[in-house]
């Protein structure tokens, strides 16, 4: 199918390249075959062009309220907002939930909201500001890797990485509020006085909850800190391949366990084929643990100590839940859990992900577009003008920030969060997802710049 004028372009931005960029891929190879071409790439760099676009559907990746001026940018220029929360589906108390992930005023500048699952837009439906009628139960196309049709798809990486590796056990960790890539992304942070103020990490959160969250997550940080190296010690034959978040201090993790040969850490590619090389995923409150449960991975959840005011509970209810090194090392030997077990939480896990079953999300997502139109009549010339302004003002502010060191903003942090990708790579990707679902045919790639492609729809072969 050729790509139809009539339809409009569509931006994809990815921020965290190793979870969001396959799931963002997909959508574009589906919706290609529908006539859309796609432009996909870093966050950054999309945002930093967003007035060079015409009016056209942006997917957002969140509606917290550091991202409502953007979202008035895009309002501006007419673009048609489609957003959802990659976060969602393992979320902090409502209350706490609202305040950090929900701007108040970002909620009037989007036009659809795709949620994970019932729990997700039950969620939304509960915040006062939100309109229920922009809410989609179409779950989220990470999932979509994950279901029999497209696992495959990871299947000759996942064999490499266990001919490389033999038989491991995959840890994840998400300790980027306590063991952020700079202090100032931590929940809590020691100024140059020494004291203690609160970080990037607890936008949002009430002074007294953050403290108490930076208390429990640093106790369980610490869990790990010490079990890790008590687990190499007790099967020093099998090797622990340590995942740690893309907002942590990587170096932290290999200063730590530079002494222990069978533990490696490393953050590099997708988490799909790990998880299917892996004999077993060992975390705490981990989004990961979800997208291994619906592999098929063995979960076991390390839980040193029980808060229900911070702990994430559906991913920690995937697996048995182990207080002590002893109980690790009993889960990990142990044989498959009951289909009884399974069945439970299969039902839980279900409440929370709304596309297990049936139709894929990107397909689901794909069919919405047909009611998704940009704003072109209401973004008159002075409104467009204003809005360029403001986004040209807007890159010029993160790249000043950028050359004077704020951290967030540097290029080491944005290649660890998104490692710089060849159009042949983003071309074979895309091949290989049409290939898996025997689509007719794959859009074609190309390069804009760095960081940024476009994929178009080409003719059926």
């Amino acid at each position: 199918m050729t790509s139809s004028p009539s339809r409009p372009l569509l931006l994809l931005p990815v921020e965290n390249q190793v979870r969001e960029l396959d799931a963002k891929l997909l959508v574009a190879t589906m919706a290609a075959l529908e006539g859309y071409s796609s432009v996909i790439g870093w966050k950054g760099y999309i945002d930093y062009q967003i007035a060079r676009f015409g009016p056209s559907i942006y997917f957002a990746k969140s509606i917290s309220p550091a991202n409502t001026k953007m979202l008035g940018i895009k309002r501006q220029l007419g673009h048609f907002v489609i957003a959802w929360d990659e976060e969602a589906v393992v979320h902090y108390p409502a209350e706490i939930y609202y305040r950090r992930r929900v701007g108040q005023e970002a909620l009037q500048l989007i036009d659809r909201y795709v949620c994970w699952g019932e729990d997700n837009d039950e969620l939304m439906r509960g915040h006062p500001g939100f309109d229920p009628k922009l809410s989609r139960i179409l779950g989220n196309p990470r999932i979509d890797l994950l279901r029999p049709e497209l696992r495959e798809f990871f299947r000759e990486r996942a064999e490499t990485l266990r001919s490389e590796h033999g038989d491991f056990v995959l840890v994840n960790t998400n300790f980027g509020s306590v063991n952020g890539y700079t202090d100032k992304l931590n929940l809590m942070r020691q100024d140059e006085s020494g004291t203690w103020t609160m970080g990037r990490g607890s936008k949002g959160m009430p002074l007294d909850y953050a403290q108490g969250l930076f208390a429990f997550r640093s106790r369980v940080l610490e869990g790990f800190r010490e079990i890790l190296p008590r687990l190499a010690a007790a099967k020093p034959q099998r090797r622990i391949i340590l995942r740690p978040h893309p907002s942590e201090d990587h170096e932290d993790w290999r200063r730590r366990l530079a002494d222990h040969p069978n533990i490696e850490v490393i953050a590099q590619g997708n988490v799909v084929p790990w998880l299917m090389a892996c004999s077993a995923l060992l975390h705490n409150g981990c989004t990961t643990a979800v997208e291994g449960f619906v592999l098929g991975t063995k979960i076991v959840s390390f839980v040193p100590e029980d808060d229900d005011r911070y702990e994430f509970a559906l991913p920690n209810a995937l697996g048995p839940r182990c207080r002590n090194i002893e109980e690790v090392l009993a889960a990990l030997a142990g044989s498959a859990e009951s289909s009884e077990v399974l069945a439970n939480r299969r039902s839980l896990a279900t409440r929370f992900i709304g596309s297990l079953d049936g139709e894929l999300s990107s397909q689901r997502i794909v069919a919405m577009l047909d009611e998704c139109h940009p704003r072109r009549e209401l973004s008159g010339l002075a409104t467009r003008t204003w809005g360029k302004m403001r986004a040209e003002w807007r890159q010029l502010n993160k790249i000043f920030k950028q050359r004077f060191g704020v951290a967030r903003y540097g290029e080491d942090f944005r290649r660890q969060r998104f490692p710089e990708l060849s159009e042949e790579f983003v071309q074979q990707k895309v091949d290989q997802f049409a290939t898996a679902l025997s689509l007719p045919t794959s859009p074609r790639v190309r390069q804009r710049s760095l960081d940024l492609f476009q994929l178009t729809p080409r003719s059926n072969p």
